[in-house]
């Protein structure tokens, strides 16, 4: 079995194989932009160094967000079109899960930095429990306390641990890397859970103002 993970909703542009349940490559380069143009090459870089070719894929798992919009999307468009050329159903990871990287022993909440200057700083947040999956949303800072009850575990990044010592210092967060291998890892971790559709997660709701609501 060979699993392609992809991601791209964050700050860097990754692809990683696993070779039965085993991670044979990893490459993740850093970069805000310009993510059309290195994912087939840094795909094709990753097949090559796990010795395996990216039409012989059993499966392929794709970050879906929340996250950089032009990423995840690019992210997501490359994952169905290789899907749809090798005949197989593409996976969607959102980027909290994937940070997780396998369904946890107790209940815990992801996070990853949303808002970031204050008054208005929030979450990307998504409760993960051993048997269930919650949907990811947007939680601002003065609303954590509600959901700690909730959960035994908290896990972010770095960037969210900074943010955090921010808002809440006595919270004591588990501290993760996004990694590109973490997005095929939970495809093959959480096959008791529902598979979800490689679709952009849209947790916020967008900023632009449609043309037509625009005052004349």
């Amino acid at each position: 079995m060979i699993r392609l993970g992809i991601h791209t909703a964050g700050s860097f542009c990754g692809a990683s194989i696993l070779k039965d349940g085993v991670v044979a490559s990893s490459i993740a380069r850093e970069m805000k932009r310009g993510h059309d143009q290195f994912l087939p090459e840094v795909c094709a870089e990753a097949a090559n160094e796990a010795g395996v070719s990216l039409s012989g894929l059993s499966g392929i798992s794709v970050c879906v967000g929340p996250g950089s919009f032009t990423g995840l999307r690019i992210g997501v468009a490359f994952a169905r079109g290789l899907a749809l050329s090798n005949d197989l159903v593409a996976d969607g990871v959102t980027s909290l899960e994937a940070l997780l990287g396998k369904p946890p022993e107790s209940p815990t909440l992801v996070l990853l930095p949303a808002k970031r200057r204050l008054p208005d700083i929030s979450f990307w947040a998504q409760i993960i429990r051993p048997d269930s999956v919650g949907e990811a949303f947007e939680l601002e800072a003065k609303y954590l306390p509600d959901h700690l009850d909730e959960v035994s575990d908290i896990l972010t990044d770095s960037d969210g641990a900074s943010l955090l010592a921010d808002v809440a210092p006595d919270l004591k967060p588990v501290i993760k890397s996004a990694s590109p291998e973490s997005v095929a890892l939970w495809s093959q971790y959480s096959g008791a859970f529902p598979s979800r559709a490689p679709s952009p997660v849209y947790v916020r709701e967008p900023d632009a103002i449609p043309a037509k609501s625009l005052v004349r």
